[in-house]
């Protein structure tokens, strides 16, 4: 029947080619976006983990009056802290590590305010810390020469690891 319109074989054919080549580029992008979340997921964490003892860290170090690093403890900041009605009260912030596993650390500050009961928070977790490892791979690089204190800081989620080296410069003058 010569009157009646429609698709030759070859169109067909050629339409459904072109189909499976644009859906095999579609399943490998959606492939690939699956498989590159996590690893995104995993350096967002381990960077906010870095971030957030930085942030903690450099914002004591900035009110300290003295700064004391020691292996043990990690880092002790103290400064002097005025109440409303002027009476002074001495401040203590202590950043210590806690065990987890795998030379996995966790971050604390304990944070001690004259009389007051001792508060304490987590700060960050999976952070690496190895004081007799590699400088390179571990939050071991903390030196303090007044008036700045410079500390790395490296965390790990799943298969990335972040590090950030954090220099900060106290604000008030020192008590030597």
């Amino acid at each position: 029947m010569r009157g009646e319109k429609g698709f030759t074989l070859i169109e067909v054919i050629t339409i459904v080619a072109i189909l499976g080549a644009i859906m095999g580029v579609v399943s490998m992008t959606i492939i690939m976006v699956m498989k590159i979340s996590p690893q995104n997921n995993d350096w967002a964490v381990a960077l906010r983990q870095v971030q957030n003892a930085g942030y903690w860290i450099s914002r004591d170090v900035m009110m300290a009056q003295s700064v004391n690093v020691t292996t043990l403890e990690f880092l002790t900041l103290e400064w002097v802290i005025l109440d409303d009605d002027g009476n002074s009260a001495n401040c203590t912030v202590t950043y210590q590590f806690e065990d987890m596993s795998d030379g996995m650390k966790r971050l604390i500050r304990q944070k001690q305010v004259g009389d007051e009961p001792e508060e304490q928070i987590l700060i960050a977790e999976n952070i690496y810390y190895d004081p007799d490892g590699d400088p390179s791979n571990s939050t071991k690089v903390i030196d303090y020469e007044s008036p700045t204190l410079t500390v790395k800081m490296t965390a790990t989620c799943g298969e990335t690891t972040v590090s950030r080296q954090y220099e900060t410069t106290q604000r008030v003058p020192t008590s030597e």
